[in-house]
């Protein structure tokens, strides 16, 4: 008979597993899975096996040194400490990882995990193409809440979520159908898995608007291509983007629009003059964070210093505020200095090191969603934003555990 123990700790598995169905939906079912995840987990004992878990998997312990630099940065500097708590609660949600390292023992609920994900993007796909092309029933928004009525549209028929998110998950989605369609066996299952994945980055790059979604679209697409061609994959992807660009840029308005809008809004931004675009408004947050880094340069403002360093940085001069300059390396190299960006540093680079440990497929998904993480992190801090963060430390979460798996049954034998 199984014990209450192991009984919790399976059920614990499995709010982990619904968890990445709820992330790319509903932010109040994800906070209550992850608290039921969190308590299901201290209650279900053994936690022995579980540290030795944690213990044999080198990206958690990473993960913990830079949860530990973050805790640390908060004994220092100027931030309050509700600016401290602002960043610390965000950043501490890595802990994720270890904790679902233990839980995910088994390889075939990494697999359930993972089509718990798929299962909510292909959802999400479904109903983007219905608002764009005007299938979606009227009833259904008439029950839809006000942000949900003023967020839809065929202009950029984003779902649950606003365009850069939806953008970020539809792009690595489609890598994800990619990898299936690669190693699937069936042809039929092959071709299901090619079509879906297509019209996945047809959403990205013909009906959103979030620049960042075709920014890791097109990492993901050279890493897949270069992994599978080698150097002849270079001159592929070359040509691949020249089509796919000049393809996306003649037949999507949105597309077309976002370019021009980006080399114009760069074009016109002036240093010092206080930017009133997006990519103007970036550009001042780039420039003043650069200052700050540079005036602090080794160990940073504090985890909660940024915003007060920022606003004495821009006083009277017009610039908006900020708390976040919309670039995690910049971000952490001001909070916590050099210091702290080598440990961020390092932490990918383990994670990039062991991801090619892992079975050849679970490996070849944990480096493209690092791939994705770094090239978001360019334009944006994905590390405060809550559903990027949520999914970056949930999958990492499922898929590193099987370096822990495989650990102890090498130890084992």
């Amino acid at each position: 008979m199984m014990s209450l123990p192991r009984k919790l700790s399976i059920a614990a598995t499995w709010c982990a597993i619904a968890l990445g169905f709820a992330i790319p939906i509903s932010t109040a079912a994800t906070n209550l899975l992850l608290a039921a995840i969190v308590l299901l987990f201290a209650v279900s004992g053994d936690t022995r096996a579980k540290l030795a878990a944690i213990a044999r998997n080198p990206p958690a312990l990473a993960v913990l040194l830079f949860c530990a630099a973050v805790v640390l940065g908060s004994a220092y500097g100027s931030g309050s400490a509700s600016d401290n708590l602002h960043y610390l609660v965000k950043y501490l949600s890595l802990l994720l990882i270890p904790l679902l390292v233990p839980l995910f023992s088994s390889r075939a609920d990494r697999i359930r995990a993972l089509a718990a994900f798929g299962a909510a993007m292909l959802l999400t796909l479904a109903m983007s193409y219905a608002i764009r092309y005007g299938w979606l029933p009227q009833a259904l928004l008439a029950v839809a809440d006000e942000k949900s009525r003023a967020m839809w549209g065929a202009d950029n028929p984003v779902v649950f979520k606003l365009h850069i998110t939806h953008g970020f998950l539809m792009a690595f989605s489609a890598f994800l159908l990619a990898v299936a369609a690669l190693r699937q066996s069936s042809p039929r299952l092959r071709w299901a898995a090619v079509a879906l994945g297509v019209m996945a980055a047809g959403n990205v790059l013909l009906m959103v608007k979030g620049r960042t979604g075709y920014a890791v679209l097109a990492v993901l697409g050279a890493y897949l291509i270069f992994g599978r061609f080698g150097k002849r994959g270079i001159a592929m992807t070359a040509l691949i983007f020249a089509l796919v660009g000049a393809a996306a840029y003649q037949w999507s308005g949105n597309f077309h629009e976002r370019v021009h809008a980006t080399i114009d809004e760069a074009g016109a931004w002036q240093p010092g003059k206080g930017g009133q675009t997006s990519i103007g408004l970036r550009f001042d947050y780039y420039a003043n964070t650069l200052d700050i880094i540079q005036d602090h340069p080794w160990f940073g403002v504090g985890t909660g210093g940024f915003q007060g360093a920022y606003g004495e940085r821009i006083k009277d001069s017009g610039m908006a505020p900020s708390n976040n300059p919309h670039n995690q390396y910049l971000l952490i190299a001001a909070q916590l200095g050099l210091a702290g960006l080598a440990v961020l540093i390092w932490l990918y680079a383990v994670y990039w090191r062991q991801a090619g440990r892992l079975e050849p497929a679970f490996s070849q998904i944990a480096r493209g969603v690092l791939l994705a993480m770094l090239v978001g992190n360019l334009f944006n801090s994905f590390m405060l934003d809550f559903t990027e963060r949520m999914f970056f430390a949930w999958i990492s979460g499922v898929l590193l555990a099987g370096l822990s798996a495989s650990r102890a049954v090498a130890g084992t034998e």
